[in-house]
């Protein structure tokens, strides 16, 4: 039987209903299955240039070329274009159209653009299509943003590296934003740039806010994107060592202590249940560290905590009482210091002293001091003298310790003997 009548009314029926659309669905383009599409490299970043290459497409020697020359395309028009994902790849990050040669072979550059498939990390499709509705499709791994921290554990005030990689690329060619804010426990820091390749390096220090002894986010976001590289930075608990570590009683013991709060007076020097304090050192310094001075009270030989508290924190460590005869040694009387700069540096280096004056009742004449750099040279307060009176204006309310004494400062003007 001669099938050859049907097949040809069956195509003209075909015709007939593609011409008139009826039982038309939305039209992807035709897989090329002698097509090949490779990327390289095959992981990146956002907004980092890569490179396409076709082969086994409609080569040039097919009649039907879109290009001038008749040379087949992707034409960036119409459904041949290339997409990243589910976005349509448009300029600058991409240039069209892209020539096909004799063989089928194209190359082209393209920028991955920055969004929120991009951005997430993981496999993101690459799909082409030339001029004949042929398409193919590939993958590129889109990798996610890291940091890293060193030291990874550090006191409050110290500098801290932040290098990240990984992150949305500076790209000449898009301009697009490749700015990275950099947070520490939820509290801004800086704000840097990734280089060409994602990656930065940033110095943060660890605010003075930090808790003793606690772990702390870092994150370094993605700007505009719920995507962030996070590291834990460590702040250490205060830490106290003992010279000698061992003795009589009666010995002479430095307690050098590190970590506690910054520009806090130290409430308590303990020796077992024995409270040692004194006024060398009522106070921590700016970087959390301080230095007292005791003699060892009378114990029995054997272990004996000795502890420091400041700021309610508390570094303990164990002292070794020896068997023999007490000793009496004096304890160390270091003289303050009598520079303007050094001893009211508790509250300068706080921003909190506005002026100081002091009448000179020999020269019958006032004489003031300004902390800010400008008036270095014009200060005629060029020693602090004991026994006189200085009256200190504040901005705050301030307790500090001011020639060996614990002085409570209020806002505005306090007179002080010193």
């Amino acid at each position: 039987m001669d099938l050859r009548p049907k097949l040809a009314l069956l195509l003209v029926l075909a015709v007939f209903l593609a011409a008139s659309g009826a039982g038309s669905v939305p039209r992807l383009a035709s897989a090329n299955l002698a097509a090949t599409l490779t990327i390289v490299p095959q992981s990146t970043v956002p907004n980092r240039t890569v490179t396409l290459l076709g082969s086994g497409f409609t080569p040039s020697t097919t009649a039907g070329g879109a290009g001038t020359s008749g040379a087949h395309q992707i034409t960036g028009t119409g459904a041949s274009v290339i997409f990243v994902g589910t976005t349509l790849l448009k300029s600058p990050n991409v240039s069209y159209p892209i020539d096909f040669d004799s063989e089928g072979s194209w190359i082209a550059t393209i920028i991955i653009p920055i969004n929120a498939e991009t951005v997430a990390g993981g496999p993101v499709s690459i799909s082409v299509t030339d001029d004949q509705g042929f398409g193919q499709t590939t993958q590129i791994i889109m990798r996610t943003p890291r940091i890293r921290l060193d030291p990874a554990s550090s006191r409050v005030k110290t500098v801290v590296t932040v290098s990240g990689q990984d992150f949305p690329a500076a790209n000449p060619v898009t301009k697009a934003n490749s700015q990275v804010p950099i947070s520490y426990a939820g509290f801004p820091l800086t704000v840097v740039s990734a280089n060409t390749v994602g990656g930065f390096f940033a110095r943060i220090t660890v605010p003075d806010t930090a808790d003793i002894s606690s772990d702390n986010v870092v994150k370094a976001d993605v700007l505009g994107f719920d995507q962030s590289g996070v590291a834990i930075h460590s702040v250490p608990g205060a830490t106290i060592t003992l010279l000698p570590p061992s003795g009589v009683p009666g010995t002479v013991v430095t307690v050098s202590g590190e970590g506690f709060p910054t520009d806090t007076l130290i409430s308590s020097v303990r020796a077992g249940n024995v409270n040692v304090s004194n006024s060398l050192s009522p106070s921590t310094d700016n970087d959390g560290n301080s230095v007292s001075y005791f003699a060892m009270p009378v114990f029995t030989p054997g272990a004996q905590t000795v502890s420091v508290t400041a700021g309610g924190i508390t570094g303990v460590i164990s002292f070794s009482v020896l068997e023999g005869t007490p000793v009496s040694q004096p304890l160390p009387t270091p003289k303050p210091s009598t520079l303007p700069a050094d001893a009211l540096v508790s509250l300068t280096r706080a921003e909190n002293l506005i002026r100081v004056w002091a009448f000179d009742n020999s020269a019958k004449s006032w004489e003031f001091f300004d902390p800010r750099p400008a008036f270095i040279d014009a200060n005629t307060i060029k020693v602090m003298v004991p026994g006189r009176i200085y009256w200190l204006r504040m901005n705050r309310v301030q307790t500090a310790a001011l020639n060996g004494k614990v002085v409570d400062l209020v806002s505005d003007w306090n007179l002080v003997p010193w």
